[in-house]
């Protein structure tokens, strides 16, 4: 059991680390994903063909890899942050 809890720990630091990179975007029904009702609380002009293009595996949700993708790829911008 030990092997398997020290095989997952850096894991657990990567997945953390992965998502510091994405902007703040609630998770209203904490399902793990965001719909297009989530996303548009972060991008308001998102509009349904747009969020098509964001959830590459068509699954009707965007994971974290899919906005992760659609930054880096410009599909869509970071939001400005005040500071």
């Amino acid at each position: 059991m030990k092997r398997f809890a020290l095989v997952l720990a850096p894991l657990a630091f990567v997945g953390a680390a992965y998502a510091q990179d994405l902007p703040q975007v609630e998770d209203t029904d904490a399902n793990g994903t965001w719909s297009l009702a989530e996303l548009q609380g972060v991008w308001p002009e998102l509009t349904e063909d747009a969020f098509k293009g964001v959830d590459a595996n068509g699954d009707g949700a965007v994971d974290q890899t899919e906005l992760k993708a659609a930054l880096d790829n410009a599909v869509l911008k970071a939001p400005a942050t005040n500071g």
